[in-house]
C-alpha cells in the first residue's frame, strides 16, 4: 500500500499543477523582491534629494521674504536720522502701513525707552499708552549688543498683544535702534506658500529648539520644543545632508539647512518605509501584478497538467491489467498512449517486457515456494478455505500427494474437523496468527504444530497462507527441562536457606562493627578533648608561675619593709616598698589576665562542644576561641596558625561547638599529616561571605597548610571512617569522618579539599548563616 502523508496521495495532475504554480510563484516572488529591492532604495535616495532641496528652497525664500522686512526697518533707520526725525510717528506708522509686513515698529533711545510708535491704522489709539514704556528689559535688545547690528527672535514677547511672535531689533552705524514685531500669519502663510503640495513638513527652529512655524498649518508652531532632542543637538553640531531620527510618530527622514542671517534652522522631515508615498505605490503595484499573475496561473495550470497526464494515465491503466494477469501488449509489439513525451513511450515499452518479467519470476517464486523447507500451504478465504497450492515439506510432514489435495478443504482431508476450522479461523487478528494447534496425518497420526497464518490479497482475491512447524519433539524435551528446573529450584530453595543464615549472622557482626566504630568515635573525640585539657594545663603553668612569683616577691618586700621599721623608718624604705609593691601587682595582674583568658577560652569551647547548644555567634569569637585552645599543643613546634577573619560581619544562628570540633580535627589534620617530617609549616585560616550574583550569602571558611598535600587517589575517600595514612603510626583514621559529619549533619553545609601533592592542602566549608533545625539524635557530638 502507498503511505499516505499528511495531505494525503495527489494525483499527477494536482502534482503538476502544484509544481506550475509553485515555480511561477516563486518567480513572480524573486522577480517583485528584486524590483522591490533595487527601486525602493533609489525612491528612499530621490526622496532624500528632493526634501534636501525643499529644505534649502524653503530656507531661501524665507530668508528673502523676511529680509525685505530687514530692509523696510533699515529704511525708516535711516529716515529717522533725517528732516524727518520731528514726525517720528507719523514716518514709522507708514512703514507699518496696514500691518501685513510689519505688525508695530517702536523707535527705542538708549535707555531702553519708547520715543515714537508706528502701529496700524487700526491700533492707533493706543500709541499714548506706549510712549514711554520701559523696554530695556527687551530679549532682542539685550541680544543686539551695544553696537550696530540686526537680531531677528521668533519667541519675542509682543508688546501690543503680550503673546508669542516674531520679533526684529535693528541698531544703525548712527545710533538709531527700531524693534519691530513681525506678524506671526504672515510668518505662516509664506511657510504654507513655500511648500505647495509637498507631502513633507518644514519646521522653522529657532536657536533655543522652539518651534517658530510650519508648513502644516502652524499646528507645531509654539507647542512642540526640540531642545533636548538628538535631532537639535546634530543640527547644532552642524551635521548637514540627510539622516533618519526618531519621532513620536515615528521614524522619519530629515534634512536641514541653515540662515545665518535670521539665526533659524530650517528641519524638513519625511516619513520612510511604506509611509512614503512612492514606496507606498511601488509596493502595491507590485502586489497587484503578483496576484494578477497568481490568478493567470490558476486557470492555466490545470489545463496544462491535464494535458500532460492524460497519456500516464492510460499507461497505468495498462500496469493494472498486467498486474491482473492480462497482457494487452507482448513484448514483440510495444504499445503506449499516442503522446509527444518520449519518457512515456519508453516506459510503456519498459511495462510490456516488465509483463514478461513477471512471468518469469512467478515461475521462480513457485519453484522456492516448493523448494522451502517448512511445510506451507496456500488457502482461498473466499471460498471454504479450499487449498489453492502446497510446498513438497507439506506434504511429506502431512503424508498427502499435491495432487489429491488441491482443492480441497482442510475438513475434507482429515486434518482437523469443522469446529476446529472455524477456531482457527476465528483466531486470525490484524490478518495474522501465531499459535499452536493440532493437525492429523494421513495414516492418522496427530502431529502437534506451530501454525503462523497471514492473509494476502493477490488479483483481488484473498487468500490464506500458513505454515505449520512440528513441535513435538520440542515440546518433550521441554517437559524433561521441566524436570531438571524443579530439581534446580529445590536446589536454590536449599542454599537460599543457607545464605540466609549467613546473612544474620552478617547482620549482627555488621551490627557490632558500628557499635565499635561509635565507640572509637567517643574515643576519638575524647582524646582530642584530653589534649586540649593538657594543652591549656600546659599554658596555664607560666602564667600562674609568674602570679605566684610575682606575690612571692611582694612578701619577701614586705617582711624587708617590716624589718627596717623596727630600726627606723626611711624614706628610702618607703619608696622601695611602693615600686616593689607596683612591680608585683602588675605583674600577678598580667599573668592572671592571661590565665583567665585561657580559662574563659577553654571553658567556652568545653561548654560548645558537649552541650551541643545553639546559639548567635560571631565566626571570628568559635575560630578565635579554637586556636586559643589549640596553640600550647604546637607551643613547642615549629608551626604556625595565622588567622584571617573579619572581626564582624559574619554573624550566624548555628552550633559552635560542632563548628569548632571541625576546626580543630581540620587544623589537627594539617599538623599530623600535611607537616610530617617538615621543620616548618603554616596554618591559614580564613573566611568571608559570598558575593556572587544568585548566591543565597552563605559563609565560606578555609583552612590552608602549606604541607606535603594528598594523593589523587585518596581525595574520593578521605571522609570516610578508618580512612588513614598512618595506619600503626597511632592515626585513627576517623577526624576528617568527625569533621564532615559536624559540617554536613548539623550545620547543614558542605566540606570538600582541594590538594596538589608538594602543594599542602584547602578544606573549603561553605555554611548557612542559619543552621538547620538538629536532627532528634544529636548526641554523635559529646564525647
Amino acid at each position: 500500500m502507498l503511505a499516505r502523508g499528511r495531505w494525503g496521495v495527489w494525483t499527477l495532475r494536482s502534482h503538476l499543477s502544484a509544481l506550475l504554480l509553485t515555480s511561477m510563484l516563486l518567480t513572480l516572488v524573486l522577480a517583485g523582491g528584486a524590483v522591490l529591492a533595487y527601486r525602493i532604495p533609489g525612491l528612499e535616495r530621490e526622496s532624500q534629494q528632493s526634501l534636501l532641496h525643499e529644505v534649502q528652497e524653503l530656507g531661501a525664500r524665507m530668508e528673502l521674504l523676511l529680509g525685505t522686512r530687514q530692509d523696510r526697518l533699515e529704511l525708516l533707520a535711516a529716515l529717522l536720522q533725517g528732516p524727518a526725525a520731528a514726525h517720528a510717528d507719523r514716518v514709522l506708522d507708514e512703514g507699518v502701513d496696514d500691518g501685513a509686513m510689519l505688525s508695530a515698529v517702536f523707535r527705542v533711545s538708549p535707555q531702553g525707552r519708547v520715543t515714537a510708535v508706528g502701529l496700524p491704522e487700526s491700533l492707533r489709539a493706543r500709541r499714548g499708552d506706549l510712549l514711554g514704556s520701559d523696554l530695556s528689559g527687551s530679549s532682542l535688545l539685550r541680544a543686539l549688543g551695544p553696537g550696530p547690528g540686526v537680531v531677528w527672535s521668533g519667541r519675542y514677547l509682543s508688546v501690543l498683544t503680550g503673546r508669542l511672535t516674531a520679533g526684529l531689533a535693528y541698531r544703525s552705524p548712527a545710533g538709531e535702534t527700531l524693534l519691530a514685531e513681525v506678524p506671526i500669519g504672515t510668518l505662516l502663510d509664506t511657510m504654507d506658500t513655500a511648500a505647495g503640495a509637498s507631502p513633507s513638513s518644514v519646521w522653522v527652529v529657532d536657536p533655543d529648539g522652539e518651534i517658530i512655524a510650519d508648513t502644516v498649518g502652524g499646528r507645531d508652531a509654539g507647542k512642540v520644543n526640540i531642545r533636548n532632542w538628538p535631532l537639535m543637538q546634530a543640527v547644532r553640531e552642524g551635521s548637514d545632508g540627510s539622516r533618519i531620527f526618531p519621532f513620536p510618530a515615528g521614524a522619519f527622514r530629515v534634512a536641514t539647512a541653515h540662515s545665518p542671517a535670521l539665526g533659524w534652522y530650517f528641519i524638513g522631515h519625511a516619513p520612510v518605509g511604506l509611509a512614503n508615498a512612492d514606496v507606498s505605490n511601488l509596493v502595491l503595484g507590485v502586489g497587484v501584478a503578483f496576484f494578477a499573475s497568481l490568478g493567470i496561473g490558476l486557470l492555466m495550470a490545470p489545463f496544462w497538467a491535464g494535458y500532460l497526464a492524460r497519456p500516464l494515465q492510460t499507461i497505468v491503466a495498462r500496469a493494472t491489467q498486467t498486474m491482473r494477469g492480462a497482457s494487452p501488449a507482448g513484448p514483440d509489439r510495444p504499445a503506449g498512449p499516442d503522446c509527444r513525451v518520449a519518457e512515456y513511450d519508453r516506459l510503456s515499452r519498459h511495462l510490456a517486457a516488465m509483463a514478461v518479467a513477471l512471468r518469469e519470476r512467478e515461475l521462480t517464486f513457485l519453484a522456492i515456494f516448493n523448494a522451502a523447507p517448512v511445510p506451507m500451504a496456500v488457502t482461498d478465504a473466499d471460498h471454504g478455505m479450499r487449498l489453492l497450492d502446497a510446498n513438497e515439506a507439506w506434504c511429506q510432514a502431512l503424508q498427502h500427494r499435491r495432487e489429491d489435495v488441491i482443492g480441497r478443504t482442510g475438513v475434507e482431508l482429515g486434518l482437523f474437523t469443522a469446529a476446529e476450522s472455524a477456531e482457527l479461523v476465528a483466531r486470525l487478528q490484524d490478518d495474522g496468527l501465531v499459535g499452536e494447534g493440532r493437525l492429523r496425518r494421513a495414516n492418522g497420526e496427530t502431529m502437534l504444530c506451530q501454525i503462523y497464518g497471514r492473509r494476502a490479497s493477490v488479483g483481488g482475491e484473498r487468500w490464506l497462507i500458513w505454515a505449520s512447524i512440528d513441535i513435538g519433539p520440542m515440546r518433550r524435551m521441554q517437559q524433561q527441562l521441566r524436570g531438571l528446573n524443579r530439581q534446580l529450584e529445590a536446589s536454590v530453595q536449599q542454599r537460599t536457606e543457607a545464605l540466609g543464615r549467613s546473612n544474620a549472622e552478617l547482620s549482627q557482626t555488621a551490627a557490632r562493627l558500628r557499635a565499635a566504630q561509635r565507640e572509637l568515635v567517643r574515643a576519638e573525640k575524647m582524646a582530642a578533648l584530653g589534649k586540649l585539657v593538657a594543652g591549656v594545663a600546659h599554658e596555664l603553668h607560666t602564667p600562674l608561675g609568674n602570679g605566684v612569683m610575682a606575690v612571692s616577691a611582694m612578701g619577701d618586700a614586705t617582711r624587708s619593709f617590716q624589718a627596717a621599721a623596727q630600726e627606723g623608718l626611711r624614706r628610702r624604705d618607703l619608696v622601695q616598698l611602693v615600686e616593689s609593691l607596683g612591680q608585683g601587682v602588675a605583674i600577678a595582674g598580667r599573668n592572671l589576665r592571661r590565665a583567665a583568658e585561657l580559662v574563659h577560652s577553654f571553658k567556652q569551647v568545653a561548654v560548645d562542644q558537649t552541650s551541643a547548644q545553639r546559639r548567635s555567634f560571631e565566626l571570628s569569637e568559635v575560630v578565635h576561641e579554637m586556636v586559643v585552645s589549640l596553640k600550647p599543643s604546637f607551643a613547642s613546634q615549629p608551626w604556625r596558625i595565622e588567622v584571617d577573619v573579619p572581626a564582624s560581619g559574619l554573624r550566624m544562628d548555628s552550633y559552635p561547638g560542632a563548628l569548632g570540633q571541625a576546626l580543630g580535627h581540620l587544623i589537627e589534620n594539617a599538623v599530623v599529616h600535611g607537616f610530617e617530617g617538615r621543620t616548618r609549616g603554616t596554618v591559614r585560616i580564613t573566611a568571608g561571605r559570598e558575593d556572587r550574583p544568585g548566591g543565597d550569602g552563605r559563609i565560606w571558611l578555609h583552612v590552608v597548610d602549606d604541607g606535603r598535600g594528598i594523593a589523587a587517589g585518596q581525595l574520593d575517600r578521605l571522609f570516610e571512617p578508618f580512612v588513614t595514612t598512618r595506619t600503626g603510626h597511632g592515626g585513627g583514621g576517623l577526624g576528617l569522618h568527625i569533621a564532615s559529619n559536624a559540617v554536613t549533619k548539623l550545620l547543614g553545609g558542605t566540606l570538600t579539599v582541594d590538594s596538589v601533592m608538594g602543594q599542602g592542602a584547602c578544606f573549603a566549608m561553605r555554611l548557612p548563616v542559619v543552621a538547620p533545625d538538629a536532627p532528634k539524635d544529636s548526641g554523635w557530638l559529646l564525647p
